[in-house]
């Protein structure tokens, strides 16, 4: 129990603060392409940009940031993904579900944990988790108790999140069941019951494994994964706003 406890970050002075993780798809011509590794050498190495499963995606980060800043954090990595789309000749695009014939390469992940996880991973399985993208909201927690509390108020409003961010009429999330068929949110009692259900999924000792719709992150914060990409920044910050605010409701709770 002890050590599943210190595998989530909480830092008092990340509380409220907001982080972003946008997925995009990799283009050349038209035609989505495993251009990530070579997109990803050209960009800085300042943890704003990295990668997914599909060598086919790209992520764009930012935060932990206040609220009001987040949307001049958001226009700083538009103006450097921009220059690199001038000098490597490629674009990117904002697209809930790929063709079912995109490219199934899968990024050279240096940590090898991708190459492991696609060893066992059905072909079926392996085509759903590259054929969607998302953008992940996180909202910082100050401690494990705050974090529970908060969690297990605000996963009451996992549908009505998933009507707010879907752009596909409810296709990607169909899609993302097959690789996580219990995306919904269950309550934990506390954090005993917590790490109990965690050691019954398999998630005890990688919580990244968790794939439900919103979660307890490592990074210490409440994220919010329902949301599709968009490359529309005010549409992100409302979402982003949308869930600072019931973060903060359900503390008061």
């Amino acid at each position: 129990m002890e050590e599943f406890l210190k595998l989530f970050s909480f830092r008092q002075e990340g509380a409220w603060q907001v982080g972003v993780e946008r997925e995009c798809y990799l283009t050349n011509n038209g035609a989505i392409k495993p251009l990530s590794p070579l997109v990803l050498a050209h960009l800085a190495k300042d943890g704003r940009f990295g990668y997914e499963l599909s060598a086919c995606q790209l992520e764009d980060r930012v935060g932990p940031c206040q609220l009001a800043d987040l949307k001049n954090q958001l226009l700083q990595n538009e103006e450097d993904i921009k220059t690199a789309e001038k000098a490597l000749c490629f674009q990117r695009l904002f697209l809930e579900v790929a063709p079912i014939d995109m490219p199934l390469d899968v990024f050279p992940d240096p940590t090898g944990r991708y190459q492991q996880i696609v060893k066992t991973m059905p072909q079926e399985v392996l085509l759903a988790a590259c054929r969607v993208t998302g953008t992940h909201i996180h909202i910082g927690m100050p401690d494990h108790e705050t974090a529970l509390k908060v969690y297990n108020q605000v996963i009451a409003h996992w549908q009505e999140l998933c009507q707010l961010g879907d752009g596909s009429q409810g296709q990607r999330l169909e899609i993302y069941k097959i690789v996580a068929p219990a995306p919904q949110p269950l309550p934990y009692a506390d954090w005993a019951d917590f790490h109990q259900k965690a050691i019954e999924r398999k998630f005890d000792h990688d919580p990244r494994s968790c794939w439900t719709l919103i979660r307890i992150s490592v990074h210490g914060t409440i994220e919010f994964r329902m949301f599709g990409p968009t490359r529309d920044l005010d549409k992100l910050v409302s979402w982003a706003q949308k869930c600072h605010q019931l973060c903060q409701q359900a503390l008061k709770a």
